[in-house]
């Protein structure tokens, strides 16, 4: 069976789809990977047949755009990176399709997949990697300054999801979404995201059950896995300079504001001053340099990449973005977190992390501008993650809950392969 893979996003959307793909490669199936071509080297390298949707330069301008690191602006920038390669990506996937001998597997945003499934009645698997990619009005998610509305009423929660379904969401994409249809004569649709978009033939929750809760008005053909975790080829290990820094002291905090932060001077900044008269130790992991991580003192060591599986471990504590990659390491190799959301789901993992007692998050007075911390809270949550016994029993209970689970890549291939029945 040919089976062709979408993914669309950062390294966080492209990691895990990567990881799948190789479980599916190895239970025989052809395993196209189509992603944009700034991340063709790992796809190559993991076996997979590349299909480069778009050039580097559009990802890297995507990362760079105003609002993108936005909370109340960050699915518009987001969606604008989409609707430029749709088309593309419709194309290459379609060309590639053998007429009953193909399903087509996406993560959320992979919306080629869906308008080809409507127009070939081809089977299609939608991945979705975090919770809050489902709008649920039973449980809603969590956003910048204000707490999922939980104990209401379900009609009054209803309306609440129904405004961020109608407002946030269609009234950015579904527009687009059905003069692109309509180009392909299918009939305009709405609700994108609540309705639309979740494949009729199954939806993948990567993520496990304790984590999310699967709830009454999710698509009734969902499966919760638990979450793939991306783990370091074959020849890839912890750099020499890591591995100098880690031995002539104590466990560090490592720091990493995500693979796709390009605009991380103010980020930067704020952690200088969380950790500034401190005795801590730390590694910053910042694939995009800038001049605030010019001359760092002795206890700080920049570094552009490590293989997380392999430094986590190792580490006090983790103070990182929220996204749904980043945090599924640090669960696997039971480290505490310290989580300093920007936008998009990374809220939502905030607190679902916090309920989970993994992690906490700073109290900032503004969590719409969360790098403005002029009270110190950045610095009284690490302290307080530090000398939290509690926290570092649960992470190591919930690594041990993780460790007797079947790998999640693994029951994703099974289920995904269910479709060719």
């Amino acid at each position: 069976m040919k089976i062709i893979v979408t993914a669309v996003g950062s390294d966080g959307d492209i990691n895990p789809m990567v990881e799948v793909s190789r479980k599916l490669l190895t239970r025989g199936h052809q395993v196209d990977f189509c992603a944009n071509a700034y991340f063709g080297p790992k796809v190559k390298n993991a076996g997979l047949t590349f299909l480069e949707l778009g050039d580097e330069a559009l990802y890297m301008e995507a990362l760079q755009r105003p609002g993108v690191w936005d909370p109340r602006k960050g699915f518009h920038a987001v969606w604008q990176f989409v609707r430029e390669s749709l088309e593309l990506n419709y194309q290459i996937v379609k060309e590639r399709i053998e007429p009953g001998n193909t399903i087509l597997v996406g993560t959320t945003l992979a919306m080629a997949n869906r308008v080809l499934q409507d127009e070939l009645g081809i089977k299609v698997s939608t991945v979705h990697l975090s919770p809050c990619c489902i709008i649920s009005a039973h449980e809603p998610m969590t956003g910048a300054g204000y707490p999922a509305p939980t104990a209401l009423p379900l009609w009054i929660k209803n309306a609440y999801v129904g405004l961020i379904d109608n407002l946030a969401l269609d009234r950015v994409c579904r527009d687009d979404i059905n003069k692109f249809r309509a180009a392909h004569d299918l009939p305009p649709v709405k609700s994108i995201f609540r309705k639309w978009l979740p494949s009729p033939n199954q939806v993948i929750c990567a993520f496990p059950d304790w984590y999310a809760e699967p709830q009454p008005d999710w698509p009734a053909n969902s499966v919760c896995t638990g979450i793939p975790i991306f783990h370091k080829q074959e020849h890839e290990n912890i750099s020499q300079e890591v591995q100098e820094f880690l031995q002539i002291g104590p466990p560090p905090v490592v720091v990493t504001p995500g693979s796709a932060m390009a605009q991380s001077e103010k980020y930067f900044k704020t952690i200088l001053q969380c950790l500034s008269g401190s005795n801590y130790r730390a590694i910053f992991v910042a694939k995009y340099s800038n001049k605030v991580l010019e001359n760092l003192p002795p206890n700080i060591l920049l570094s552009p990449y490590e293989p997380f599986d392999l430094l986590f471990p190792k580490a006090q504590v983790v103070i990182h973005h929220g996204g749904i990659g980043t945090s599924a390491q640090c669960m696997n190799a039971g480290v505490p977190q310290m989580i300093t959301p920007f936008a998009h789901d990374q809220f939502d993992n905030a607190a679902r992390l916090e309920k989970l007692g993994v992690a906490k998050k700073p109290r900032v007075p503004n969590e719409f501008n969360f790098t403005n911390d002029p009270n110190g809270a950045w610095r009284k949550c690490l302290d307080s993650i530090i000398h939290d016994k509690k926290m570092r029993l649960q992470c190591q209970a919930i690594k041990a809950r993780i460790d007797s689970e079947p790998k999640p890549a693994d029951v994703i291939a099974e289920e995904i392969c269910k479709l060719m029945v």
